[in-house]
């Protein structure tokens, strides 16, 4: 991403105005546009005649699913983590509502300054899993004193229970963040333990930052209140996510043991409150008891139906009732009545009616549950925008969303930059985001007859980053409104892609289409290395076999650049790309591209019977200790990777259609 494009992208979109254009406006724009001079239109739309509707956000396990994921969390680069001080707190065990001592000693790097920043994300026992919807703020500034030490007084809010935090320069140029493990900060109770619910938000907090010392959380929070059913809900949770089959097999049977102690003491209670219900019934679908989730869940439907998880179960029942019978207006009408009955603090809920209301399709319906998700999930307004945009009742709506959404990421924000990340990185991920804004705003005005000022919107969007589809679709219309040349200069960056198997287009001179197709693979090769991470994996990552001998990562992947790919046959989406995976593995091996291809279950008689039956003949791994997982961060499938030879972790979690254009770069 260059500091150009990002300067161009404020500047065009600063030309977006809110009004609509005035007869003198139209006409420089007209003859800018004749001169060549590429610009976005400022052009507003006319209002909708409907009221202002406030806007929804799609949670990001959705936006994930349905292919619209704009605030991607971006992959850490080795130039803050090898930043590193040290930071201390006293007390180090604060009660609720203390105040902490803080003390910083400096590297060199953040030496000798006047100032440095304590930023922090702040949890309240009400705070939801991931760092979605916690924001960043200033903590307090370190002053600095003799011998290279910084210090500063913070007083926690009363109702904060963990802090999570990182030191900076005044500019947010230089970010120690511990690592990218960042300092924490736990309130504990008068006996010197920290608080449940303080445990509980670092679980939170650590989900998809590190969820190894999330299971170590769990541990701990499993020891600690060894009474409480939610503990041992948690850790049988972390146990199937982050350990290995061999210790599932031993540990089951405990957790059986330790719910039929729960359900002996709580079953025999009149009175019960809903979370003791809800993690009954967790605990007890977790363990794959079938007799006592039927019991506990008839009782929290019965007794507290108004419970997160009560509401929740009655919303997935409405959505896979759907599934069978099809009828999604009568099952949005009845999660309407739920919503009516529960009301806005059941995330599932919103997601269940959120998703119908797509499926139905109707725009009263699609304003009425985009509302009900801003209650929820505030950030991802731009996925709710380009839904809108899809729905010709609501596309002006929806395009009116997204201009104000890229006038929001001129600014950079500190609340939505998080502490891992420098001011840059966060500029390269607003401008990504923007990138995307742009493609959805583009494609709507297209769609609504507005095409040169979609064409215009389109091709400043193309100017970053690599996405040989939105390549095809404007050159495509490029072509259509006749310019031969601009379609022609986006048909090579699709040439120049080793994935693309086929390219139908204008006929032209040779010599120059080759000059073309050579100027795009240098194209690709600059916007793929500018998109790249570069994250070292630990060297001793033992793998399983066939046969069940061990085998060390590094020892498959020495010296080459290497493709990995984590599936299982257990997952729907996993399966569908078999095939794929399969012809992809064949055509890199050619190219002397190392494979690694690791599965979630020991690769038994049975999996290898699978393999044969499917035709697939790459070599397949067991992650039987989970520490692939571990040192990938990678909890679901499928998840592509590339390594350089020197084995850092280049590219990640990417379709596989961009895989021949990765390992291109690297070679």
């Amino acid at each position: 991403m260059t500091d150009s494009w990002i300067h161009e992208l404020k500047t065009a979109v600063a030309r977006l105005p809110t009004v609509a254009a005035s007869p003198e406006l139209l006409k420089r724009i007209h003859e800018r546009l004749a001169a060549n001079e590429h610009l976005i239109l400022p052009l507003a739309d006319p209002p909708p005649a409907s009221a202002r509707w406030r806007v929804a956000a799609a949670a990001v396990l959705v936006l994930a699913a349905s292919g619209g994921l704009w605030f991607a969390w971006p992959t850490a680069t080795l130039t803050a983590g090898d930043i590193q001080g040290e930071l201390t707190f006293a007390p180090a065990t604060p009660r609720a509502g203390a105040t902490v001592q803080v003390t910083y000693r400096a590297p060199t790097t953040l030496g000798g300054r006047d100032r440095l920043v304590l930023r922090a994300r702040y949890r309240t026992p009400r705070d939801e899993a991931y760092q979605w919807n916690t924001r960043q703020t200033i903590a307090a500034e370190l002053k600095p004193e003799r011998g290279g030490l910084f210090r500063a007084s913070v007083r926690l809010p009363d109702s904060v229970v963990y802090g999570a935090f990182a030191v900076e320069d005044s500019d947010g140029r230089i970010v120690d963040s511990n690592g990218r493990r960042l300092w924490e900060l736990l309130v504990h109770d008068s006996e010197g333990r920290p608080t449940f619910d303080a445990l509980k938000q670092r679980e939170n907090d650590l989900m998809g930052r590190n969820w190894e010392q999330g299971y170590e959380t769990a541990r701990q929070v499993a020891a600690l209140y060894p009474d409480r059913v939610a503990s041992w809900s948690d850790l049988l949770f972390y146990e199937k996510l982050v350990l290995g089959e061999s210790h599932l097999d031993s540990t089951l049977a405990a957790h059986k043991g330790r719910l039929k102690a729960f359900h002996d003491r709580l079953a025999p209670r009149a009175s019960l409150t809903g979370d003791d219900l809800g993690w009954m019934l967790w605990y007890a679908r977790s363990v794959g008891d079938s007799t006592l989730e039927r019991y506990w869940r008839d009782r929290l439907e019965r007794e507290a139906p108004a419970s997160p998880l009560a509401v929740q179960e009655r919303a997935i029942a409405i959505g896979s009732r759907a599934w069978q019978d099809k009828d999604s207006v009568r099952a949005l009408a009845d999660l309407d009545r739920l919503w009516d009955e529960a009301g806005p603090a059941h995330g599932n809920l919103v997601n269940v009616g959120w998703s119908m209301a797509q499926r139905v399709g109707d725009s009263t319906g699609l304003v009425r549950w985009a509302d009900h998700y801003l209650v929820m999930n505030p950030r991802d307004s731009s996925w709710i925008a380009t839904v809108f945009t899809r729905h010709p009742a609501l596309r002006e709506e929806g395009m009116q969303r997204l201009r104000r959404q890229l006038q929001d990421l001129q600014t950079l924000n500190g609340s939505r930059r998080a502490l891992e990340r420098t001011v840059d990185e966060q500029r390269t991920v607003d401008a990504g985001s923007a990138r995307q804004i742009l493609v959805a705003l583009g494609d709507a005005l297209v769609a609504s007859g507005r095409t040169t000022a979609g064409l215009d919107t389109l091709r400043f969007a193309v100017r970053e980053g690599w996405d040989v589809s939105l390549f095809r679709r404007v050159a495509e219309i490029e072509r259509s409104s006749g310019d031969t040349a601009g379609a022609l200069r986006l048909l090579a960056l699709v040439a120049a892609d080793p994935a693309t198997e086929e390219l139908t287009g204008v006929p032209v001179d040779s010599a120059k289409w080759a000059r073309l197709v050579q100027e795009g693979r240098s194209e690709m090769r600059r916007r793929l290395l500018d998109m790249a991470v570069r994250r070292g994996v630990p060297p001793a990552v033992r793998l399983e076999a066939a046969g069940g001998s061990t085998a060390r990562f590094d020892s498959l992947t020495r010296d080459r650049v290497t493709f990995v790919a984590f599936w299982s046959r257990h997952c729907g989406p996993s399966l569908e790309e078999l095939p794929a995976l399969e012809r992809l593995i064949t055509r890199l091996r050619q190219q002397g591209v190392a494979i690694v291809t690791i599965t979630d279950e020991r690769v038994s008689d049975d999996l290898q019977r699978f393999l044969a039956d499917q035709k697939l003949t790459f070599p397949v791994y067991a992650d039987a200790w989970r520490e692939a997982s571990r040192a990938f961060n990678q909890w679901g499938t499928p998840s592509y990777f590339v390594l350089d030879a020197d084995g850092l972790v280049r590219f990640e979690y990417r379709e596989l259609n961009h895989i021949p254009a990765e390992v291109a770069v690297l070679q």
